[in-house]
Order: C-alpha cells, then structure tokens, then sequence
C-alpha cells in the first residue's frame, strides 16, 4: 500500500486461526431394518484357488446358471472381472489369457511354451513369438512374479507380439482360469442382496413423515414397474419418483402399503423412536432404514458399500446412536462401533422387562449406557399390525404390563436420546440426562421399585421408573463401564469427553504441517486454554479455579527431539469433571433443641 499521502488508511490482515468452538453433542442416528425380499436377478459366480473361496454376481443376460456365456463375450468378460474385482497385474495364466483372446487351447494353432535364449521363456504362436524372462513366467505359462509392474509390462508384451482379439469366453471358467481359479459352480440369485439410501438429515417431525413417504416411494420404484404402481410410465426418473409420492397421499392401495411397510415390527420401533426424540425435545437428528433379507443379522455390513452402521461414516457431526429394538446382538455391534469411532455414544434397549440379572454387553470405557423397561405409548393412526411377537416367557412373565387398546410398545432409546438433547441444550452436556421426565408415553411396560433398582444401577443399568405426584423419569446415569472403569461410570463424564476430544481434534486443524517449533507450542496451548475456560465457565468442570479444574502442557518437556523428528506435536490435557449427585445424603440426628445462638 502507497502511504504518501497523508490520511488514515484500512488495511484488511487475515483473522488467523478460529478459536476452538464446542462441537454438537446432541445429534442422533438411527438405524432401523425392514424385511427386503430381492428378486433373482442375477447369477452368482463361485471360484476357488483350492486355499480361498471367491464370488462374484453378473446378470443372467450375459452368464447362465451353468456357467455358460450367453451374451456377449467381451461384456461377459468385463463383468466378470468386475464381479470378483480381478486387476489386470493379478493374471496368472498366460497360456489361458492367451485362449481367452483367441488362441486355441489343443492342436497346431496353440500357443508353445519351451525354453528359449538363456534366463528366458519362448512364446509361439502362428507365425509370432516373443521371449519372458524365467523369473516372470515358467514354461507351462504361469505367472511366477507377484511384481504388479512386470506383469502388465508381460501383458503389453504379448498384445504387441501377437494379434490378440478381443475377449471371447465360453464359459465363466475361462475367464476364472485366467487369474488361477477354477470354477466352482453358479446359482441364481439378486444383484443386490440390501437396500438402503444414504442417511438423511431431518429437524423435525413433519419433516420426518415426509422422508418416509419419499423414502418408501423410491423403494416402490426400485422393486414394482411405474406402471403398475401409478398407470403410466415416465422417462424422467425424478418426475416418476413424484408420481408415486403424490400416488401414496390419493391411492388407496399404495396406501394401505405403506401402513403395512410402516407396521413391521422393526420399522415400527424406528419410527416410533424417532418420534419420541421429537416429543423429548430433539433438534436434528439422522436417519436411516436398511433393508434386509435378514433382520436378525450383522449390521456392520461391508464398510466400502456405507451399509449398516458404515451408513453413518460421513455424518461427522452425529454424537450419538441408536438402533431401535434391535436385538441384543445387533446392538451390541452399534456399540463396538461407537467403542472404535470415539466420538459417539451408544444408547441401548434392554428388554421389555427383565430382572438385574440379565445379560448385558460391556464397555470398558463407558460408550454406551442400557436403559429398561420399554414405554407404552397411544397407537398411531397408521399402525396397522400387531404387537403379537412381543411374547415374554419365563419367570418376567408376570411382570409385563398390558398394553390397553389404543397403546403399543415403545423402544426407550428415541425418548432417551430426545431427553440428552432437551438437557444439552438447556443446561449442557455435563449435566446428566436424568431424574428428567419422558414425555410422549402413557406408561411403562414394567414396574420398578426402589428396592428392585439396586440390582440394575450396580450393573450400570439404568431404569425408568414412575414417581407419585411426579411422572415418568429417567432414574439413572450410568454407563456400561460401571463394573469394568468406576471412572468412566456416568453417562455427563464420558460425553463431555467426548465433546471436549472432538472439539479440540476439529479446532485445531490448523495446525498441521505447520513449523514445529516454540510459536506453534504456544498457540496450541493459547487455543485449547481458552476453550477448556469457556467448558469451566459453563460448570462442566469442577473447580474454584482454572488450575483446579483443567491443565494444559504443551513444551519442550512433552516434545523432546525424537517426536519433533517423527512429525509429531504432543498437547497434554487433563480436566475434571463434575459427576452427578447420584446419592444425596442427609445426616441427621436427635437434637436437644434450644436456641442455635447464645444471647448475650
């Protein structure tokens, strides 16, 4: 800038890096199944290199169910590479790539392997040859390097050497054969075995129906012809997707299908859940319904398709899950997940009614808390099933509680998640998201009384329990570290960790690959002080002081010279948090009386 003259002058400077800001805490995913019937609408292709299993789906157009090529062979061969993910550097038999482009396998016109100049392996063919190096391949035409480069260097070799056309299968076997498989047979089956859509983030309840319809018209079109659904056909798919949803509010046959769609008993508890977050006092929240041919099954799914819990990969500023009703299986692999990622909490349903003695899974560091007894809620108008499949035998039996006729079962988690919400906002999330009312039921599934509870808590389960004069409350805080880690045994300690640990890893980006020197110690421990003082500011932390309540240490004490070497900048931290006045004790006595000051 030119100062010559006189006057003031602005100039723009760069802010630098943000301060450290909290991250959410009270976004919830939910996962939720449906029974999926796919159609057979493919083949599956099974192979073996007598040590692995491989297989791999292509549609019936192209291979039949015998193996049999029957479309076009350079397509079939495509697919097939693309079905069992072969790479080109991953050929093995060179004899067999060479049939697949044209060579016959016997007789005058096939291909001759035998030894050639030194160190090499003479190929020929009609009136070509070419010469491999013996530490590529042998003499019988197998591949013997595991040298990606070579091979397809190999590769490029012989279609400069010989006329290869292009790719003309039989069978699935020669295909198979070229990469060291044989076949091991085919059988139909879909080409998609899930169905599922990206979770969708949603903030309030009419928004949420309004998924769900969108959400089963897709599905609609997917597994049913337009026409058949709305009586004509569209060429442009979104205005096809419209047709249906519009058809869902006016047809009564589409209807009466999504009533029963909404009416499985998984889908159900999904709904039913998320709508008790809302009534709780939810803000945002993230959902998401897979379906399955399998509802018991895993839902960790394959991680690079993003199904099952993978679906929530990219939600980064989810804090919490929930998986309403699953079963105890599928939960406890909600939690494992949650255990991995660090930066979400998992809330679990026990069973409708159940003793303390029951199974549970564990968490050594406290990333999800069970809640029980389920909640009894007023029937939706949609809900056209039954709850029949609720069927408690054994000793609990007598403790069920019926439902009347206008009320359904209701998984705890979506009310659960909904009440964290309401107390994040309203007081922060080290205030423990209990002796809180659940709003949104009419009753419970299971009475627990005083006595009874004692069993639960030492386990770290939490209960639900109806108070005279005072509602419907949540009754306990703890996490499923409480027999592993007393330290990590309340559900406000370990999410405000959690908030605390995302924060700081969010807030401080900026500082990669910046010189690792005394300025960048310092700025580091100049951002993540200023924002542990806001956490104890707010009362998250316990302490009359800063330095009582938080440290943060970042020098050339907790950086010698062999982490600066490695690339690494090491910030000590340590916080303490207030913890929930679970038993408030009174002492008291017989007292004499009298006045409580001597006059004078």
């Amino acid at each position: 800038m030119d100062y010559q003259t006189p006057g003031v002058y602005i100039r723009e400077v760069d802010s630098g890096p943000k301060p450290i800001a909290s991250v959410a805490t009270s976004i919830p995913g939910f996962l939720g199944l449906f029974d999926f019937k796919p159609s057979e609408d493919a083949v599956a292709i099974a192979g073996s290199d007598g040590a692995r299993q491989i297989s791999g789906k292509v549609i019936p157009q192209l291979v039949d169910k015998e193996g049999k090529v029957v479309g076009d062979g350079s397509e079939a061969t495509s697919a097939l590479t693309t079905a069992f993910r072969f790479q080109k550097s991953q050929v093995k038999d060179v004899k067999r790539y060479l049939e697949l482009h044209g060579a016959a396998r016997s007789g005058a016109k096939a291909p001759k392997f035998e030894p050639g100049g030194k160190g090499k392996v003479k190929i020929s063919w009609e009136e070509a040859s070419a010469e491999v190096a013996d530490v590529i391949m042998d003499v019988k035409g197998k591949v013997v390097t595991e040298n990606d480069q070579l091979v397809e260097e190999l590769l490029n070799q012989l279609h400069d050497s010989f006329q290869l056309q292009t790719a003309n299968p039989k069978t699935a076997s020669d295909v198979l054969e070229v990469y060291g498989y044989s076949f091991s047979g085919a059988e139909g089956s879909a080409m998609r075995s899930e169905y599922s859509i990206p979770p969708m983030g949603i903030t309030n309840k009419a928004e949420f129906a309004r998924w769900l319809q969108s959400f089963f018209a897709q599905y609609l079109l997917e597994t049913q012809p337009i026409e058949d659904l709305v009586g004509s056909s569209y060429d442009d798919p979104d205005e096809a997707a419209d047709a249906v949803f519009e058809a869902l509010g006016t047809d009564d046959a589409l209807k009466k299908q999504f009533q029963q769609f909404l009416s499985q008993p998984s889908v159900f508890n999904f709904v039913a859940s998320v709508n008790g977050f809302y009534d709780n006092g939810g803000g945002k929240c993230y959902v998401y319904l897979m379906g399955t041919s399998n509802i018991e099954g895993s839902i960790r799914e394959n991680q690079a398709d993003k199904l099952g819990l993978y679906a929530f990969d990219d939600c980064d500023d989810m804090a919490i899950m929930a998986a309403p009703g699953l079963s105890d299986s599928q939960q406890k692999e909600m939690l494992e997940h949650c255990e991995v990622r660090k930066d979400r909490f998992a809330i679990l349903d026990g069973p409708i009614v159940s003793d303390g003695n029951m199974n549970i899974p564990s968490s050594e560091k406290g990333y999800g808390a069970m809640y029980v007894p389920w909640f009894k809620a007023a029937k939706p108008s949609w809900f056209v099933g039954d709850q029949d499949h609720i069927d408690v035998s054994g000793p609990n039996r007598r403790k069920l509680i019926k439902c009347e006729k206008n009320e359904v079962y209701v998984p705890p988690s979506g009310h659960i998640a909904g009440i964290m919400a309401r107390v994040d906002g309203e007081r922060g999330v080290h205030k423990a998201p209990a002796n809180e009312i659940a709003m949104g039921i009419t009753g419970l599934s299971q009475t627990i009384n005083r006595l009874e509870q004692a069993q639960y808590n030492d386990r770290g389960i939490n209960v639900v329990r109806e108070f005279k004069d005072r509602g419907i409350r949540v009754w306990g805080a703890r996490t499923l570290a409480t027999k592993s880690d007393p330290s990590w045994k309340y559900i406000n300690v370990r999410r405000l960790f959690i908030m605390v640990e995302q924060s700081i890893m969010v807030g401080s980006q900026w500082a990669v690959f910046e010189p690792n020197d005394t300025t960048l110690w310092k700025k580091l421990n100049r951002d993540v002080r200023a924002f542990l003082m806001r956490v104890w500011r707010s009362g998250a932390l316990f302490g009359d002081t800063p330095e009582e309540a938080f440290y943060v240490k970042c020098d050339s004490e907790t950086n010698p010279r062999y982490l600066i070497d490695a690339g690494q900048v090491n910030v000590q931290v340590g916080i303490c948090p207030v913890k929930p006045a679970e038993f408030v004790v009174f002492s008291i006595g017989q007292w004499d009386g009298g006045g409580l000051i001597d006059e004078v």
